[in-house]
């Protein structure tokens, strides 16, 4: 077992090989139940994209074959109008949700403005939205977005980190009576550093504001109650440690106790009496009422075989894996990439953050390159100057981080960067 106390020690050590660690690993069954075509490429990005599990291909031909192909519009009433909220309640399981607080809704943006908005009427009196820089940059457009939505008055304040570990104390020290919302990113999406959900939850209530939690780096690798913690709002999406695919929907979450919260952008999915038809329905009483227009059905079906792998594996066995291997690959690349002018960028704590490590180069961008394209080995870059190594516990192997730094070196010492310096791609 990789969390044995006797095990983990030697992580950080020369004491155990990779060889050891993958045969000890009892959730190393998972990765034959994911689409692995080239044996040879380590794909360290699952915190951008998962890989595409086994049983999703199968369910895609049968979507698009035989509900979509042979029953058409049949199937709304066989099981299409009830999946967002069925898929929802497995996403509901990983999050620590009741029944029926989880939706399958738009995309992860759109979700967040959402529960933003609705969060700020709520508090009619409050005009301020705390976030920190650290927060994804699309969240803090779509809370600016929320702000100017409801009154000229409202704004967001930003606190500043070191750009590694989150900024607890000032954020903290922010939360005051003008603040209706604190709106957050669970793990950081440069660093990888983690908020602690209950200790910023009990602030803002303290306070009576409302906190808002974007769990898309977290959720399927670190484990959440988000009951337990009373949060009253969450989204995050679906397509990274979830493995729904690109451009999969994102989930909403809406605590029971937040049931007088009202969508902000009605539409007929999420009314009383959808296929009635009637320009003045009234919103559903449960979470459904933040759905707005038609779901996009065969991406939302896709979701499910890899929350059901999530289920399955058990995210704090998941957890426990995904601080063995980045604890694995730090103690490597301290030893073999340091000297090479890599420094560490993330928080070196393994309680403080998430499934990914982050390392800041000049070169950043010819080395993502590089490994991409000589290397057979996928992390990705965030610009300026960071590399990103994801950790996907049910398909990354500790082989895999043995290797991963073994090409790293080669990229440095076989002129790799000479030869990728000037790559700009869209998608680094």
């Amino acid at each position: 077992m990789i969390n044995s106390d006797d095990l983990f020690k030697k992580i950080k050590t020369d004491q155990i090989t990779f060889e050891e660690l993958d045969a000890a690993d009892e959730l190393a069954s998972f990765r034959s139940q994911f689409v692995i075509e080239d044996p040879d490429l380590i794909y360290l990005d699952g915190n951008s994209l998962g890989r595409l599990p086994e049983k999703t291909k199968e369910l895609a031909q049968e979507i698009v074959s035989e509900q979509w192909g042979s029953r058409l519009i049949r199937s709304w009433n066989e099981r299409w109008l009830e999946d967002t909220v069925r898929i929802g309640d497995k996403v509901g399981v990983v999050v620590g949700a009741k029944p029926g607080e989880v939706v399958l809704a738009d995309s992860t943006t759109v979700c967040l403005f959402k529960a933003a908005v609705s969060a700020l009427l709520s508090k009619p009196t409050r005009s301020v939205i705390l976030t920190d820089d650290q927060n994804f940059p699309s969240d803090i457009q779509a809370l600016k977005a929320a702000a100017s939505t409801v009154s000229r008055d409202h704004k967001v304040v930003v606190i500043e980190s070191n750009g590694l570990e989150a900024p607890v104390e000032a954020l903290l020290g922010a939360i005051d009576e003008t603040v209706a919302l604190v709106s957050l990113s669970q793990v950081s999406y440069r660093s990888g550093c983690c908020w602690d959900l209950s200790t910023i939850t009990q602030k803002a209530h303290q306070v009576g504001a409302k906190v808002l939690w974007d769990l898309s780096h977290s959720v399927g690798v670190v484990p959440i109650d988000l009951r337990k913690d009373e949060i009253d709002l969450a989204i995050g999406c679906t397509y990274k440690y979830l493995n729904g695919g690109p451009g999969a929907p994102a989930f909403i979450y809406i605590s029971e106790n937040c049931h007088d919260l009202i969508n902000p952008i009605a539409g007929w999915y999420g009314s009383r009496d959808p296929f009635g038809f009637d320009p003045d329905s009234q919103p559903q009483n449960d979470n459904r009422r933040f759905l707005t227009g038609t779901p996009p059905l065969v991406s939302t079906l896709l979701i499910e075989p890899g929350v059901d792998l999530v289920i399955e594996a058990g995210v704090n066995n998941i957890r426990s894996k995904s601080v063995a291997l980045s604890e694995r690959f730090l103690f490597k690349a301290e030893k073999e990439l340091l000297p090479l002018g890599f420094s560490v960028a993330s928080p070196v704590e393994h309680k403080k953050r998430g499934s990914h490590l982050s390392f800041s180069h000049d070169s950043a961008m010819a080395i993502g390159q590089a490994l991409i394209n000589e290397q057979a080995t996928i992390p990705d870059v965030r610009p300026p100057d960071l590399v990103r190594f994801g950790f996907a516990p049910l398909y990354t192997t500790f082989g895999e981080i043995e290797e991963s730094i073994d090409r790293v070196k080669e990229v440095i010492s076989g002129g790799g960067i000479s030869r990728w310096k000037d790559a700009m791609p869209v998608v680094p």
